[in-house]
């Protein structure tokens, strides 16, 4: 897949510049302010490797019901074509009404999730964008969409080999369930009355194991986020 490079002509944009030793995708953003209307507004480097994952936002109490944490923040991630290597961690935006949109990068060893709710107790569903994002080997899921989707696009995205690590977990109780697997490159929800229809187009998806690329659901998958 040819990819392009972004152009970046940023005026009377200030973008804080990244310390040489921040090689960690934390750091990155925590030494990173704000600018075009983002809290945060991260320039990654052209092939350096950013290692670990980054929650966003709190996260669903199982014992509490309560949001539990950090409030979330509008991101914007510019990759350059840097590599991000989660080590089986995730890029996550979590139970908040804050945006993430992040694009031309490779990602390695983990997914990126939007995790959101709409019911009784809390009104808070991310938004965003995942563009040109090429994912190899990402544990469980490429892209997930979870408790959230009107107001989020996925676009032009290359997913090789999403691994199945097991079942994934209902959020209410952290319990697995067989009817949440992973090994699916592209998955969203289910629940499309809750949580709004995203805009998924021109995503490519592919596994090596021939028996498993056969199987549609390797490639995308609608999940229940209740089991």
């Amino acid at each position: 897949m040819r990819r392009h490079c972004l152009v970046l002509i940023l005026t009377g944009l200030a973008v804080l510049s990244l310390p040489a030793g921040a090689l960690t995708l934390k750091e990155a953003v925590d030494a990173s302010g704000p600018g075009g209307g983002y809290d945060t507004y991260v320039v990654l480097e052209t092939g350096v490797t950013y290692t670990g994952g980054l929650l966003i936002g709190p996260i669903l109490s199982s014992v509490t019901y309560l949001l539990e944490g950090t409030e979330g923040q509008d991101v914007r991630i510019v990759g350059n074509g840097a590599i991000l290597d989660l080590q089986g961690q995730q890029l996550c935006i979590s139970y908040c009404s804050n945006r993430l949109d992040i694009d031309d990068c490779v990602v390695l060893n983990g997914n990126i999730r939007y995790r959101g709710m709409n019911n009784s107790s809390y009104q808070v569903m991310p938004t965003g964008s995942v563009r040109h994002v090429t994912f190899y080997g990402p544990h469980d899921y490429g892209v997930r969409i979870q408790g959230a989707g009107e107001g989020i696009t996925v676009e032009r995205n290359l997913s090789v080999n999403a691994r199945d690590t097991g079942y994934d977990y209902i959020y209410t109780n952290g319990i697995s369930t067989s009817w949440l697997p992973t090994g699916t490159n592209f998955s969203f929800s289910a629940q499309m009355g809750f949580y709004g229809v995203p805009v998924v187009q021109h995503n490519w998806s592919y596994h090596t194991d021939p028996e498993i690329n056969a199987a549609p659901l390797s490639h995308f998958s609608l999940l229940c986020e209740y089991g």
